[in-house]
């Protein structure tokens, strides 16, 4: 049975404000300290071959990639998100929020629209592999890829707020149906199966 409306199905809404911002933050920190390393890893070779910080004028394009290139990361993420979801069906909206009032957020979001486990999976997680994925090939090929370490970094980090939904949701039985809205994610669980 997968009719959310039919008896012995439970509704749960679950909201970002419900999410643990010190652990957010924290796991966040851990996950920047490890893109650092990786992405300086990656940008080791472009730097020696064209010393991109030879001069105090190359702090300016410094500067500018390093908003320009979070910024853009951010798009893209939500972007992909809402590319997967267009996939299964939904229709995307996008936005910005704040997080307990405090932390700024962006979305992509499909309110109304129920995935299955496995397809909000590839919904949250395919930014992960794709953004970063790209990331690290402009760090390691472009002559100015240095500059997008801390972009890549930050990206990664931020990548954080998708997995700690998924871990939630993965606690939930196979069946259950996840709909994502503005604020956070609404679970519809099937009932238990009775015991044989």
């Amino acid at each position: 049975m997968t009719d959310p409306t039919a008896d012995g199905w439970a509704t749960t809404a679950w909201t970002m404000d419900q999410l643990d911002t010190e652990a957010l933050a924290r796991r966040s920190l851990v996950w920047f300290a490890l893109g650092g390393v990786i992405f300086v890893a990656l940008a080791l070779r472009p730097a020696v071959a064209h010393d991109p910080f030879s001069s105090w004028w190359n702090l300016l394009p410094f500067l500018g990639l390093l908003v320009g290139g979070t910024l853009a990361a951010l798009v893209l993420h939500e972007a992909v998100h809402g590319l997967v979801m267009a996939r299964y069906g939904a229709r995307p909206q996008f936005g910005v929020g704040m997080m307990q009032g405090t932390v700024p957020y962006a979305y992509a979001t499909s309110p109304g629209f129920r995935y299955t486990r496995r397809q909000f999976w590839w919904v949250a997680m395919m930014p992960t592999f794709v953004v970063n994925a790209l990331l690290a090939v402009l760090v390691f090929t472009l002559p100015w890829g240095p500059y997008l370490v801390l972009p890549a970094a930050f990206h990664l980090s931020g990548c954080i707020g998708d997995w700690m939904i998924l871990r939630m949701v993965a606690e939930h039985p196979e069946g259950t149906l996840v709909e994502d809205t503005r604020d956070g994610v609404i679970l519809h669980v099937p009932p238990s199966e009775p015991a044989a």
